[in-house]
């Protein structure tokens, strides 16, 4: 089946609508969100971030995004131009059209880019070009990497996927570095991955806390699936995999109580999470919260010591933050 693809190229406070615009179009199939490196190099990050996720699940931080709409009936350009049209009109955004090679037009923004598909296993590309990587004592790797670790490196085998947690981004990173650091001083039994996405939180933990009992939550049952896949993977059984529904976190809340746990979402999340993780880890448990902005690391930590926390130790890398906290009563 033959595929095409429509992008153009809009500001972050107008992604959403674009994206949720073309649902309704003939052959609509899906549509992603990719960072444009040209437009978003040229302009200075303002003081305030949004924040969305590429198709990996990473955050990034851009004023501009290129939206790609995938169909699976080649669209009519001038129907699209029309419709693109009639909704810049109502936001007061300049007119799209469709991009012709032969005008040779300097202007990034307001082009309509429409192109055929070549068909392609597009997550065996990108596992493709995902490398190792060392972080700590971990060394984390995708399937079609054949190379050994070091004897002192602990190896955890994680396959790029549409979820979140590939070892690349600085919150994972940091909430690996506070394993480590915890590692040192802590001896948890049993430990949740809240927000769990490919798994890779609960599952250095269990390699690294090898007799504790592990479990996974999350709210997106697709990253429950890949979940299950890495498990596999790095030949580790838990059958404490939850989707974090209101039905089952009630029967949930009642039955698990934890020695550490690890929350990389987030900031209006943790926020909220703050009464349930309080119900649900033990008296000198450990909590880590991860997935802020370094401005925002302050406000978790008081929101927080209201129920009891304190800090422990917080780690900041390249803007993003992660917090170590203990509880106290």
């Amino acid at each position: 089946m033959d595929l095409w693809s429509i992008r153009i190229t809009v500001e972050d406070e107008f992604k959403e609508l674009f994206s949720e615009y073309f649902e309704d179009f003939d052959g609509y199939l899906s549509s992603s969100l990719l960072q444009d490196k040209d437009l978003n190099s040229k302009y200075k990050k303002g003081k305030s971030y949004n924040l969305t996720t590429n198709k990996l699940g990473e955050f990034h931080q851009n004023k501009y995004w290129i939206l790609e709409i995938i169909f699976n009936i080649k669209p009519d350009k001038k129907f699209i131009n029309a419709k693109l049209n009639l909704l810049a009109k109502q936001f007061k955004l300049n007119k799209f059209y469709v991009y012709n090679e032969k005008n040779n037009d300097k202007e990034f923004l307001n082009k309509i880019y429409l192109s055929k598909i070549i068909s392609k296993d597009w997550i065996k590309e990108n596992r493709s070009s995902f490398p190792s990587i060392n972080i700590d004592n971990f060394y984390i790797y995708g399937s079609h990497i054949k190379k050994e670790c070091s004897e002192n490196k602990i190896p955890i085998k994680i396959d790029a996927s549409f979820a979140f947690g590939t070892g690349s981004h600085e919150t994972t990173k940091s909430c690996l570095n506070s394993l480590t650091y915890l590692s040192k001083i802590y001896n948890p039994k049993s430990v949740l991955d809240y927000g769990c996405g490919t798994g890779i939180l609960g599952i250095a933990a269990k390699k690294i806390f090898k007799n504790n009992r592990i479990s996974f939550v999350d709210i997106d049952l697709n990253a429950l699936k890949e979940t299950k896949k890495n498990l596999k993977l790095n030949n580790i059984i838990s059958r404490e995999i939850f989707p974090s529904n209101s039905n089952t976190m009630k029967n949930f809340n009642k039955k698990k109580y934890y020695d550490l746990i690890f929350a990389n979402i987030l900031f209006s999340s943790l926020t909220s999470l703050a009464p349930r993780l309080k119900f649900i880890s033990k008296p000198n448990s450990f909590i880590i919260l991860s997935g802020l902005l370094s401005n925002q690391v302050t406000n978790i930590v008081n929101r927080y010591k209201m129920f009891g926390f304190k800090l422990q130790k917080k780690i900041i890398i390249n803007g993003w933050g992660t917090v170590i906290m203990k509880r106290q009563f």
